[in-house]
């Protein structure tokens, strides 16, 4: 049932009623209109009486007055879920106040809105991330085409690129205000303060910064830049650096802690940081701040770890199980490692010493205070009978003692521990790795042993054998005896069992070294610590495969610099949603959910065939209730809410 005008002839004049009709299907399956009342005659009524009489009697009767699909059109249909949610965030950090505050200096020479400009780029990275010519064809698919502030913006691309100089000027005192806001908001804990670094690539050589080095996507081919990134103990980014491609992880360390220190007035925190960043400078430069640190060890580079596995009887009696781990910790003594070190030397060079004269050098060392100055003469006197006078060993020693002037009294503290499930996985790679090596090695000694030319053979054989360990193979080298095969010409392929003895030794363990005593923090507290670095593992997952920062397209430096920062500026977002919304990861599947919410303009056709006009509306779609779930869960009470951003 529903309301129509009906026109009437009469005595050659026409009349229009108004009436109340219904669809009927006769017999034969004829859709007919079928006459119910007649209210009246419309020049009685008046029109806006007739439209006030319709639309009461379609409420009333609740009947829809659009009843064909013409009547309603879809004129556009816009991404807003994802916009809403990721405006919310950066509404909450008051990022375009921040923005607009730190630019402010430059005002008299800004003349476009800079924080709505990075505002849109940065949503987009979280939303469709694009080059930011892309970015201006993406602002017309969602609803800032419509929002009050964002509309009347150019959309040209170089006002995009200007926002992002302005930003890069402005860098420090926004990331300080942003941490600033984080603590206050999220009481966000820097305590311990991770870091961490990785590489992303450029498909050109044209940026001052891009230069080959270590890359971590397997892309040693192309130039690189190095970015560093500081996290908070739960995961929040607070500080992040762009260094050159070829830059070391080591190298940037120095930098990081001191900035924390004078910029970030953090007095007190526990630096976390991965194996590739331990040096003994890099750690006396952490102490000169007053900061602790919890560092991983590269044992196998490390001459104090190799005190530890010359007798791993003593690792194995001393394991406790933690966490699917087993785990120890050990305080190693630098004079310990100092006369282990020697003994070690001595054996080396099959030196027949008396015990009593490596008493004598025991004594001497344990004597030693951080402030012995050892005078040559002393020293000399008991090498002499110790390496029965041989200068060469006698130097290699007195080096070593010498070294670790002022630390004779140093201790360090690690936590060793071992994965099991690792070291058995090691072991099966290495054994097949060996083994087809073997058999490749065995095919060249027998297809060179067909030549007839002596000369050839050797210069051919030796040449075959380094391209078969080149590039990641050559770690493997080191478990052949390979002098066998090319100077005594043997022809058979013989194993440094004593090699792979060692590497078995060390396959599946991980150290971290610490400052920190037992009291401070128990050895369960360091490796959970440690363990934590995979929240800047995961943000850098998050880096390359969410906001997708790679591959770079820009070449100016200050574009690249800027860009990176945006990237950041977009996995901060991410984070608050995770961390302090969703209290967890995993939110791909309630992003997809959300985004799903979409902003429509539609059209709508007026039966009054008399009434030309044409009227819109705009409105949301209406949201599931898991939608309205997760849209209260991130702190947006009303998703549908539309005219507060038209």
């Amino acid at each position: 049932m529903f309301p129509r005008l009906k026109n009437y002839k009469s005595n050659g004049k026409e009349y229009e009623y108004l009436v109340v009709s219904e669809s009927r299907r006769s017999k034969n399956g004829v859709s007919t209109t079928h006459d119910m009342a007649t209210l009246g005659s419309t020049k009685k009524i008046g029109k806006e009486e007739v439209e006030k009489l319709i639309n009461g009697l379609a409420r009333l009767f609740e009947i829809d007055t659009c009843k064909t699909s013409n009547d309603i059109k879809v004129i556009e249909s816009l991404e807003h879920g994802n916009i809403i949610l990721w405006k919310h965030f950066w509404d909450k950090l008051d990022l375009g106040k921040v923005i607009d505050k730190y630019i402010s200096k430059e005002k008299s020479r800004v003349s476009i809105d800079v924080s709505k400009y990075i505002e849109m780029m940065v949503v987009s990275r979280n939303s469709n991330p694009l080059s930011k010519l892309g970015t201006t064809r993406w602002k017309s698919t969602t609803s800032y085409k419509y929002m009050h502030g964002y509309s009347e913006l150019k959309n040209e691309v170089e006002y995009y690129y200007r926002s992002m100089d302005y930003l890069l000027e402005s860098k420090n005192e926004i990331e300080l205000a942003i941490f600033e806001k984080l603590k206050n908001l999220f009481s966000i804990n820097v305590k311990m303060t991770f870091y961490d670094i990785t590489s992303t690539y450029f498909h050109s050589n044209q940026c001052p910064l891009s230069e080959l080095g270590y890359s971590r996507d397997s892309r040693s081919d192309l130039e690189q830049i190095v970015i560093g990134v500081v996290t908070s103990e739960e995961g929040y980014p607070i500080k992040h650096y762009v260094f050159s491609g070829n830059t070391k992880d080591e190298t940037t360390v120095g930098k990081v802690v001191k900035e924390l220190k004078d910029k970030f007035n953090i007095e007190e925190t526990t630096f976390v940081g991965d194996r590739g960043m331990i040096t003994k400078l890099n750690l006396e430069k952490i102490i000169k701040e007053d900061f602790n640190y919890i560092m991983g060890v590269k044992f196998r580079q490390d001459a104090i770890m190799e005190m530890l596995f010359d007798d791993d009887s003593n690792l194995v009696d001393h394991y406790e199980q933690y966490k699917q781990l087993d785990i120890q910790e050990r305080i190693l003594k630098i004079k310990d490692f100092i006369i282990w070190k020697v003994e070690e030397i001595l054996r080396n060079e099959n030196v027949n010493y008396k015990k009593t004269d490596m008493g004598k050098l025991k004594t001497f060392v344990l004597q030693l205070t951080n402030k012995s100055i050892i005078k040559g003469p002393n020293l000399s006197s008991l090498l002499e009978d110790l390496t029965c006078n041989k200068p060469k060993i006698k130097r290699k020693i007195s080096y070593l003692i010498n070294k670790y002037e002022t630390k004779y009294e140093d201790t360090r503290r690690v936590v060793i521990c071992l994965n099991k499930e690792r070291k058995s996985t090691g072991q099966r790679k290495r054994d097949k790795k060996i083994t087809n090596l073997s058999k490749q090695l065995k095919d060249i000694i027998r297809i060179n042993e067909g030549k007839s030319n002596e000369e050839q053979k050797n210069i051919t054989l030796e040449k075959k054998i380094i391209e078969l360990f080149s590039g990641y193979k050559k770690q493997y080298k080191k478990f052949f005896n390979l002098d066998d095969i090319i100077v005594n010409k043997t022809n058979n392929v013989i194993l440094n069992d004593r090699i792979i003895l060692e590497e078995e030794k060390r396959d599946g363990i991980f150290i971290i070294n610490t400052n920190l005593t037992e009291v401070d923090i128990s050895k369960e507290k360091v490796i959970d610590s440690y363990k934590n670095l995979r929240e800047v593992e995961d943000l850098f997952d998050d880096f390359k495969n969410f906001v997708d920062v790679n591959p770079v397209r820009h070449w100016k430096e200050k574009r690249v610099r800027s860009h990176v920062f945006i990237c950041i500026l977009s996995l901060l977002l991410k984070r608050i949603f995770e961390i302090d919304c969703y209290k967890g990861k995993g939110i791909m599947i309630a992003l997809e959910e959300m985004s799903k919410l979409k902003f429509m303009k539609c059209q709508i056709n007026n039966y009054n065939p008399t009434m030309e006009k044409v009227s819109s509306f705009k409105t949301v779609t209406v949201p599931t209730s898991t939608q309205m779930k997760l849209f209260k869960m991130a702190g947006i009470k009303n998703p549908t809410n539309i005219t507060k951003f038209l």
